[in-house]
């Protein structure tokens, strides 16, 4: 049986340029058989993949084709962006000089300690939870 050789690598080998280090493949072996070479292999099937089946039974490529790639929330790793921690700093120092003192330097807690101090006329302590003297 002749073997319609699917590339794999082998080995990885490394070149130091402008003093870069570049990464190439060295070695490519077939998935199929045992022989090696320099260069990939020119198959059959990657040059001419056969489509006809992938209505009902669709190849990686065809699956592929549909795929939309985003990061979306995945970047944030629930981490807020400086920007908003930096906004939530400035309320925070904002309330400590007006003499209220809010639980922690999240939003939800400066704005309940504001809103507090606001409905009790008497700077609000978030730490004590009593009113200043």
């Amino acid at each position: 049986m002749e073997c319609n050789h699917t590339s794999k690598v082998l080995e990885w080998s490394y070149d130091l340029l402008d003093g870069k280090v570049n990464e190439f493949v060295s070695k490519y072996g077939c998935t199929h058989c045992d022989i090696t070479s320099d260069k990939p292999f020119k198959s059959e099937w990657y040059s001419n993949p056969d489509h006809s089946k992938c209505d009902t039974n669709p190849c990686f490529g065809c699956k592929a084709q549909g795929l939309v790639l985003s990061t979306g929330d995945a970047t944030t790793r629930g981490y807020q962006s400086a920007r908003a921690h930096d906004k939530e700093l400035g309320s925070y120092y904002d309330a400590l000089r007006q003499g209220v003192e809010p639980r922690s330097t999240r939003q939800p807690d400066i704005d309940a300690a504001m809103k507090i101090s606001q409905e009790g006329g008497k700077a609000f302590d978030g730490i004590n939870l009593t009113y200043k003297e």
